[in-house]
């Protein structure tokens, strides 16, 4: 039976819960007073490629390094053209003040102008010489060309203008500034992941760990990938060849008495059926390499290993988890098939609306969108997931060697790290209620502990819950059926910005001096997929990970909630 159950609209009013400094760094379980439990705990962990995890092993040197701080010479000082690379023109995005919805318009002109020149470019109409001399069809002459435009038309000299007043409460000063402080506000976080991931890892020992992998790879004796897409039949064995390089050289633990069933987009062998290559499966015992490859890890790895920490029982991590799927399509709750959710319905009705107004304008037909139909069966993750989650409740001995059927195991707790394909949907908080209503009725579980991971790319802390995804996590934290049982970790603070200014300092600093040696030894050692999955580099994903799992127990042991407010800027 389909429900439709939502006491949440566009105007919810919510009470944010703030923590008190002792909520957050005296949690109910810790180590010193680890949660004793007898049975096997359970924990699901669900999302999109920010669960599937891109966090090269090797970049795990940032985290024993101090934090690189670009030169402010070269960082606040805006290029000539508009580029979100700048850290200036990025102010774009992190703008604060009356002209939010002016600069949105600005950078909506831009993309119109671009796509404008774009086709004249390359249509097949005469050339107007009153345009200029027509760019050569490669993209760098092309790219040029599509900038000039736009200053031609004053696009980013207005949109400079609006940055630099000061009715911006978040100018690039302000973020430089909190760019440079970034180590120093999670300071306690940070000698917590170096005490128990990195325990007296120097940065020199990465180049011994580096040089011990390549000596593997060289005599075959291990394997990091067999192609895009490719299934990887003996990846447990290489797992483990890489996870004991990384413990012998740079003291990364592997876990004692927690195991990890994962399903997805991972380095292992296709199951059978259908979507068999997207149903990779990888288990055993917790190490690194449950990431999208054997040297990748998300933040599972240090999920488990801090939870084997504060929880003095068998634990399971069953993961599932594919990139660039949505809450409202790929996951969306079973309950909701074929039917809207009140904000769905609105916006449907908004849209259907004004197009048939422009429609009657412009004299044509028009023919409104219809309400879903029911499609009778699971959404694509979901249809990949209960299988599994059934083999895994049926059979826990399986999958962890500590299970005794005549203790039990108990659902500990629940995971989710998605958002980015939601990002702008205002219904999210609706879909992730009834999703956390409805996977809690499938496992039995109607107070299962579940801790959801913002998206942090929002990169500075006053947009921690700027975008729809995250915004609906806090409403989803505070409905009435789930109010104290669903924390919500912000990531914010652990993304790395700061690394996406190396490619400014690259091309702006003198080729061998100091600023550019820095910064291209911190690009090719800190990330490992720069500008996207927080660029790939490790630090990030051992924060947030550890993050979660002290929520997790916390929450594990009947504490609240420990959600944080949004920062607000000066």
């Amino acid at each position: 039976m389909k429900t439709n159950r939502f006491k949440m609209g566009a105007g919810t009013l919510l009470l944010l819960i703030t923590c008190s400094p002792l909520a957050q760094s005296e949690p109910a379980a810790s180590e010193k007073n680890p949660l004793k439990k007898e049975k096997l705990q359970i924990v699901f962990c669900f999302g999109q490629s920010n669960m599937v995890g891109a966090g090269n092993v090797a970049t795990a040197w940032y985290a024993t390094r101090p934090l690189y701080v670009p030169p402010a010479e070269i960082v606040t000082k805006p290029s000539r053209y508009f580029n979100f690379d700048n850290l200036y023109w990025s102010g774009a995005r992190n703008y604060t003040g009356p002209k939010r919805a002016e600069l949105d318009a600005l950078i909506e002109e831009r993309r119109l102008s671009r796509s404008k020149w774009r086709g004249r470019i390359r249509g097949g109409g005469e050339w107007n010489p009153k345009w200029g001399t027509k760019p050569e069809l490669n993209r760098g002459a092309i790219y040029q060309f599509l900038d000039e435009k736009a200053e031609e038309e004053g696009i980013y000299k207005r949109i400079a203008a609006i940055l630099d007043s000061d009715e911006n409460t978040f100018r690039i000063e302000d973020a430089y500034a909190e760019m440079a402080d970034r180590d120093n506000a999670i300071a306690d976080e940070l000698k917590r992941l170096r005490e128990n991931f990195l325990p007296g890892t120097k940065p020199e020992d990465f180049d011994k760990f580096g040089a011990a992998v390549q000596d593997a790879l060289k005599s075959r004796e291990l394997i990091l990938t067999t192609g895009r897409g490719a299934a990887f039949p003996e990846a447990e064995k290489h797992r483990s060849i890489y996870a004991g390089l990384a413990k012998k050289h740079l003291n990364m633990p592997v876990a004692k008495r927690t195991f990890i069933k994962a399903i997805g987009h991972n380095a292992g062998p296709a199951s059978e059926g259908e979507n068999g290559m997207n149903r990779k499966t990888a288990e055993g015992l917790l190490k690194i390499g449950y990431g999208s490859g054997v040297d990748r890890i998300g933040p599972e790895y240090s999920l488990g290993i801090t939870l084997e920490k504060l929880v003095d029982a068998p634990i399971l991590l069953v993961k599932c988890a594919w990139g660039n799927t949505a809450l409202a399509a790929a996951w969306r709750p079973p309950s909701l098939d074929g039917v809207e959710t009140p904000i769905e319905k609105a916006q449907r009705e908004k849209w259907n609306g004004e197009q048939a107004k422009l429609a009657k304008a412009a004299g044509r037909e028009f023919t409104p969108r219809p309400a879903p139909e029911p499609l009778g069966a699971l959404n694509y993750a979901w249809n990949m997931t209960m299988p599994e989650v059934d083999k895994v409740l049926a059979d826990p001995g399986k999958y962890h060697p500590e299970y005794d059927p005549k203790v039990g195991y108990d659902i500990a707790g629940f995971v989710w790290f998605q958002g980015y394909s939601d990002k702008d949907n205002p219904a999210y908080g609706e879909l992730l209620v009834e999703m956390i209503k409805g996977f809690r009725k499938k496992v039995n579980a109607p107070k299962m502990p579940v801790v959801c991971g913002t998206l942090g790319m929002a990169s500075f802390k006053h947009l921690a819950f700027a975008d729809a995804a995250n915004q609906g996590m806090l409403e989803a934290s505070q409905h009435p059926e789930l109010k104290g049982t669903v924390d919500v970790v912000k990531t914010t603070p652990y993304y790395p910005v700061e690394l996406l200014a190396t490619k400014q300092v690259l091309n702006a600093a003198e080729q061998g001096s100091p600023a550019h040696n820095e910064a291209l030894e911190v690009r090719q050692r800190a990330t490992s997929d720069a500008g996207y999955h927080y660029c790939g580099n490790a630090k990030f994903f051992l924060l947030t990970g550890d993050a979660m799992a002290r929520s997790l127990a916390n929450l594990m042991a009947g504490g609240e909630p420990t959600i944080q407010t949004p920062t607000k800027t000066k």
